[in-house]
């Protein structure tokens, strides 16, 4: 199944970037869950500003899917599809992290949001998995978004709201 992402990692001028990176998908994880949950957070993309990113998620197998919308955002020029390369990470209560990739997107004419996905990435049953907020001075960044070239991160500065994803 796929895992939601609504991201706010665009550009306001020229270009989006930052966000997405995979991680090879477990085999041995069994089926998660086919239900998709909706949360949204904060990242900061440098000079784009400090945005609402909102996330969708879900997962079957072990494998988790994700896409990232942003709905502010809007892009000056036409993005064709899958023409993106994007990396988010996620983080454990135990602060290891998970990370999802991918380089799928529908095409976006000129003047349209942001979106992105399906990130994948590996997930367990019983995963609880938040923003990655990297600690203060750490060059680690939450999302990398590579779009006609040009690359954007961010770091996301809250946690999930309502809260973590569980699976």
């Amino acid at each position: 199944m796929r895992l939601f992402t609504r991201t706010a990692v665009v550009t306001s001028a020229v270009l989006l970037g930052g966000l997405g990176a995979a991680a090879a998908p477990s085999m041995a994880a069994e089926q998660v869950t086919a239900a998709t949950q909706t949360a949204t957070a904060k990242y900061d993309c440098g000079s784009y500003g400090v945005i609402d990113v909102s996330l969708d998620a879900s997962a079957e197998g072990g494998v988790g899917s994700l896409y990232l919308t942003n709905d502010s955002i809007r892009f000056p020029v036409e993005i064709p599809a899958d023409s993106t390369s994007t990396a988010l990470t996620l983080q454990r209560p135990d602060g290891n992290t998970v990370t999802f990739s991918g380089t799928s997107n529908p095409a976006i004419p000129a003047g349209g949001k942001a979106t992105v996905g399906p990130l994948t990435g590996p997930v367990e049953a019983g995963d609880r998995l938040d923003s990655y907020i990297p600690a203060a001075g750490s060059s680690d960044v939450s999302a990398r978004l590579t779009i006609l070239g040009v690359e954007n991160t961010c770091k996301a500065v809250t946690k999930q709201s309502p809260g973590a994803f569980a699976f």
